[in-house]
């Protein structure tokens, strides 16, 4: 097994472990808000892998329960943000003229506002719910998704195939849906790749200053925000969850750029000239 691509292992045995966790499987066996009075503030031990918190829950356990709502979060808010942006950069894109400007006004305008407050506002008026975090997640990461395809748009619509389509008699919709998006989905795959870390750590974030889930909900950024007064005496509370979330970004950001390495021209070039 190479080391270079050990963060996407990482990925994949993470996103298996929380699949079948979700899917009902024992992996371990403790449940994530279990009690134990008479362990707690274990070290990690034989007993408990990455020891026990201050009412004796599993840290391990909840550290799996918590990757199902980390990564649930996370792609949800990826889904959210390639859906508004894909679908205002392509109009922006394809229409032009004031419709673009007034697009581009507003990624701007949003561009302007505090992320941390945005974010912060939303949380509280949806009762800190993972719906409300995802809605302003997404609200806060559409943007860049936005202008890529909207430039990714403009320069394909100025191509000769595109040209060519409208004398075949193609309406709008099927130059974009059959012509212009299937060119740029390399691109906007790259950056969605690079949305999901954000959100990760933007929910980790809220999360970490009570901003984020309300209990019984557990994340990454919630038991790291847990551990935070025991960092002198039982620094195991922090130091696991702030690993899987170092190493989750660190896993998808490798992964964004190896994509972003096979999405190159350079490489597209390559793969053509072996096909011919």
């Amino acid at each position: 097994m190479s080391l270079r691509y050990a963060p996407i292992y990482f990925i994949s045995i993470l996103a298996a472990v929380t699949l079948a966790y979700a899917l009902g499987f024992n992996l371990v066996p403790y449940q994530f808000d279990q009690v134990d009075t008479s362990a707690i503030l274990q070290a990690p031990g034989c007993e408990h892998w990455f020891g026990t918190d201050f009412l004796g829950r599993d840290i391990l356990v909840r550290l799996i329960h918590g990757a199902q709502m980390s990564l649930s979060i996370a792609l949800l808010t990826g889904f959210m943000a390639l859906l508004i942006g894909t679908t205002l950069g392509t109009i922006a894109g394809y229409i032009g003229g004031f419709v673009e400007e007034l697009i581009v006004k507003l990624i701007d305008f949003i561009y302007s506002l505090p992320d941390l407050l945005v974010l912060s506002i939303i949380a509280l008026f949806f009762s800190q719910s993972s719906s409300g975090i995802i809605l302003g997640l997404a609200f806060i990461n559409w943007m860049d998704l936005a202008r890529l395809v909207r430039s990714e748009v403009k320069q394909l619509k100025a191509e000769e195939f595109i040209e060519a389509t409208r004398t075949l008699g193609l309406n709008h919709w099927q130059i974009i849906s059959k012509h212009i998006l299937p060119n740029a989905v390399g691109s906007i795959i790259v950056a969605l790749s690079f949305t999901l870390p954000r959100a990760i750590l933007a929910e980790s974030t809220l999360s970490f200053i009570g901003l984020g889930l309300s209990p019984p909900n557990t994340s990454w950024g919630t038991l790291a925000g847990d551990g935070w007064q025991y960092l002198r005496t039982d620094p195991h509370l922090i130091f696991f969850p702030a690993l899987m979330i170092f190493l989750t970004v660190y896993s998808f950001n490798y992964f964004g750029d190896r994509l972003q390495e096979s999405f190159s021209p350079n490489k597209f070039g390559e793969h053509l000239l072996n096909l011919s």
